[in-house]
């Protein structure tokens, strides 16, 4: 009887496992090579975005306003968990909007695991956070590096163009606290100093 319960068990996870591997979607390779020569503007954002915490689907006009200079930080989980405190650390006169790189995670750590963790990430804060569960935003900003310890800062100016004015990075395993305050305000003192 246990023998047989057993491999019901072990019959169930091989397929549960195979289920996963046969229907997970395949990331989409991007040559990252390859340079994209268009100027970047408001226009290239999607017109519709998601954000942390919200079930609705927005328009991005409501978060990226043409007239209104605004500082756009792309991450990942690591990168955004010391990108978040950016008010805490310093006086900023602009909005800012986090983006959570998240689009070549599988399918079923994207539905499960990460959204519990960005909302965690934005508990307590004003500051939006875009989910871009499918890449769209990253991808109109021309951005393609995926490292969790990597933030990609964009400048959109009163005229709606958009342009990368810095890209910097923390250490791993940042949001499980492997740095220190000094070392975080560290990592985002060179982007505060390009906006004065």
């Amino acid at each position: 009887m246990f023998k047989n319960i057993l491999k019901i068990v072990v019959l169930g996870l091989i397929g549960f496992g195979l289920l996963i591997y046969f229907t997970a979607e395949k990331p989409e390779y991007v040559n990252p090579n390859v340079v994209t020569k268009s100027k970047l503007t408001l226009e290239n954002l999607p017109k519709n975005i998601e954000l942390v915490g919200s079930e609705n689907i927005i328009s991005s006009s409501t978060i990226f306003k043409k007239g209104i200079k605004t500082l756009v930080i792309v991450g990942n989980h690591d990168s955004l968990s010391v990108v978040k405190d950016l008010k805490k650390y310093f006086t900023i006169d602009m909005p800012y909007v986090m983006v959570a790189n998240i689009s070549a995670a599988p399918w079923f750590i994207k539905k499960w695991a990460i959204p519990g963790k960005l909302e965690e990430l934005t508990k307590g804060s004003d500051t939006p956070m875009v989910y871009d569960y499918d890449g769209s935003m990253v991808k109109s900003l021309n951005q393609y590096d995926t490292s969790k310890t990597g933030f990609f800062a964009y400048l959109i100016d009163e005229n709606g163009n958009i342009k990368n004015i810095y890209d910097g990075k923390v250490k791993e395993d940042a949001m499980e606290g492997s740095m220190s305050e000094d070392e975080k305000i560290a990592s985002l003192k060179p982007l505060i100093d390009l906006l004065k």
